[in-house]
């Protein structure tokens, strides 16, 4: 064994490990102080909330599920699924049977690559519809529901590599509207007819490619307005247009600045009427709510702590209390984290998490799939072209 240091590397192995439970035991006592785990002179550290779900099924689709939504497609009072399958150009539907037992996938066939999904009644129908992107082909594809989980498919032209499709009504003429993201830090507005057609509106520059948004009327006058999750090397932020009625935008506000946001979602967190915005960040695993003031402008962003990479989210009741809770896709960890919030809105420290077995999770959405009344999570596995439905147990307060 001349030449080699048995001792050595037995030093640095242990050096590493007690490295990891010194930077552990740092983080713990960091989010106690902040979450009020310490009590007195006694150091109680923070325990995770209860164990509130349990795997109940797992669902084959294509390959490559990169979006999740739940919705009601064939209008029979059940929660049902989508995926969109990037590998294979697909989306999988999963017509759910109120049990938390779904049917098996049908494959439906779109333009190259879709990696995200929104349900919304583009024709005025009263019937759930989809549209999705095409991040090879150009495009995002409308799909008009029967009422019966079936479709019929119509495509518009868009520029190169599209990502977000974010539907409103942008111009107030009471047809759904279409803003659509792309790669080049740009975002195109396409102006709905009512059946289905949409006609090119105005491009805007968004400093930063933008892999998700919403809209809302964030400043209450009526218009509505588009939140982007913009990131790129040089410049990230949530970026801000404000609607001007007519389907077009002033120029672009920037708040929640280098915060690298991926995916983002708007929800009432507080209970005020307002909606306010959650992300997941590529910056140090970390995530953010924004409260929202109800005049266009938001609260210094609050950091909250999921798994490792963070990449998508949702949020619901996930306990037996009032307040929203939220549940994030950690792709990097293969798991997905529960942060429950307490009374006072601040969040629980650490986090329940949960073992994806289909690995690397890109998606996740939540839904009473057993029709109980409490919410439940379905969770994409990327790596094993599956989705995981956990139900919520019911808990006694």
């Amino acid at each position: 064994m001349q030449g080699k240091s048995v001792t050595s590397g037995y030093q640095v192995t242990v050096y590493t490990i007690l490295n990891q439970i010194v930077s552990r035991i740092r983080s713990t006592l960091a989010w106690a102080l902040l979450t009020g785990g310490l009590t007195g002179c006694g150091m109680e550290l923070p325990s995770p909330p209860p164990d509130l779900f349990h795997k109940f099924n797992v669902l084959e689709v294509d390959l490559g599920p990169t979006s999740l939504l739940t919705a009601d497609l064939n209008m029979d009072g059940y929660a049902d699924l989508v995926s969109t399958n990037a590998q294979n150009n697909t989306l999988s539907i999963l017509l759910g049977k109120g049990d938390g037992v779904f049917n098996e996938a049908r494959t439906l066939p779109v333009a190259a690559e879709p990696t995200t999904v929104v349900t919304v009644d583009v024709n005025g129908d009263e019937i759930p519809d989809l549209l999705t992107n095409a991040r090879g082909a150009e495009q995002f594809t409308v799909l008009l529901g029967y009422g019966n989980g079936s479709f019929h498919k119509l495509t518009v032209p868009t520029g190169k590599v599209p990502l977000a499709i974010i539907p409103a009504d942008f111009n107030a003429d009471g047809k759904l509207d279409v803003a659509v993201t792309l790669t080049f830090d740009k975002m195109e507005l396409f102006l709905g007819s009512g059946n289905g057609a949409f006609k090119k509106g105005e491009t805007y520059l968004t400093g930063s490619r933008a892999l998700s948004g919403v809209a809302e009327d964030f400043d209450r006058d009526g218009n509505i307005d588009i939140a982007l999750a913009a990131s790129s090397s040089n410049s990230s932020s949530i970026r801000i247009f404000e609607g001007n009625g007519d389907g077009t935008f002033s120029k672009p506000r920037r708040i929640a600045k280098n915060r690298v946001p991926l995916a983002l979602i708007k929800k009432d967190m507080n209970k005020d009427g307002l909606q306010d915005l959650i992300f997941t960040s590529a910056q140090g695993d970390n995530m953010y709510m924004l409260i929202s003031h109800g005049d266009g402008t938001f609260e210094k962003e609050i950091a909250f702590s999921g798994g490792g990479g963070p990449i998508a989210l949702t949020a619901g009741h996930f306990n037996s209390d009032k307040q929203l809770d939220i549940a994030v896709a950690n792709s990097r960890s293969s798991n997905f984290s529960l942060i429950v919030r307490k009374a006072d809105g601040s969040f629980h420290y650490p986090t329940r998490d949960y073992v994806v077995d289909g690995g690397a999770p890109l998606a996740i959405t939540s839904g009473d799939y057993n029709n109980d009344g409490m919410t439940d999570i379905a969770v994409a596995g990327n790596a094993k072209n599956i989705i995981e439905i956990y139900l919520q147990r019911r808990t006694i307060r």
